[in-house]
């Protein structure tokens, strides 16, 4: 059995870090009765902390993630999807080729915003290969999303070598007193890692070339 992990908004505006480990909720996708979750606290949880059986449903639409990472301008897939039915409402890629706010998780936001009629947000998981970024995170948090599950941490895509606004997703939230949710980290990052590392090499191996690396998103980008 696991702690439950509250995440203290004071604490964490001071830069304390997260406590992982959280008892986490299960929502399966064919379960009529689910209900929005609770918004009485933030949660912050690794993928060490779920159920065999939640942890697999997650990995399921990871997967579906990572597939739309490998398309991005950077490896940044996400996608969107109704707990109680287990439909994938929208997905998104990066798209910072074409604008520099085209994060993954801010091209799903965009396309549910265009449904209709518009979506149940607070029925919400969002899945993402990387860890929201503060920008991304305050779009969860304005769209009213209670659920986010990202593959590899804000922490690891730093280490790296690929700069990062180093303010972590749970950190966000809680900068936000009205809202509350969960989040899980380090789902399916045996598969998320490599695909951050070798975006940072190909970064890296035009700075050692002494070329122009075009930002995150330019011609160093593509494999090669």
């Amino acid at each position: 059995m696991t702690d439950k992990s509250v995440v203290d908004r004071r604490k964490l505006l001071v830069g304390i870090p997260t406590v992982a480990g959280a008892v986490a909720f299960s929502f399966p996708s064919n379960a009529p009765s689910a209900k929005p979750l609770s918004r009485r606290t933030i949660q912050s949880m690794t993928a060490e902390g779920l159920s065999s059986d939640e942890r697999t449903r997650h990995e399921r639409y990871m997967a579906m993630a990572f597939d739309l990472a490998k398309k991005g301008a950077a490896p940044f897939g996400a996608v969107i999807v109704h707990r109680e039915s287990g439909n994938v409402v929208c997905k998104g890629r990066n798209q910072g080729d074409v604008n520099p706010i085209y994060h993954g998780e801010i091209d799903a936001i965009i396309n549910c915003g265009r449904l209709k009629p518009p979506i149940e947000w607070e029925m919400m998981t969002l899945y993402t290969t990387g860890e929201c970024c503060p920008m991304c995170m305050s779009a969860v948090v304005w769209a009213g999303i209670p659920e986010v599950v990202y593959g590899t941490s804000i922490k690891s895509i730093s280490t790296f070598g690929v700069d990062q606004i180093e303010f972590n997703s749970p950190s966000v939230a809680a900068a936000a007193p009205f809202y509350e949710g969960r989040i899980i980290g380090g789902i399916l990052k045996e598969r998320t890692d490599p695909l951050f590392e070798a975006w940072a090499s190909r970064l890296n191996r035009c700075k050692h070339r002494d070329e122009d690396p075009g930002g995150l998103y330019g011609k160093c980008n593509r494999a090669s």
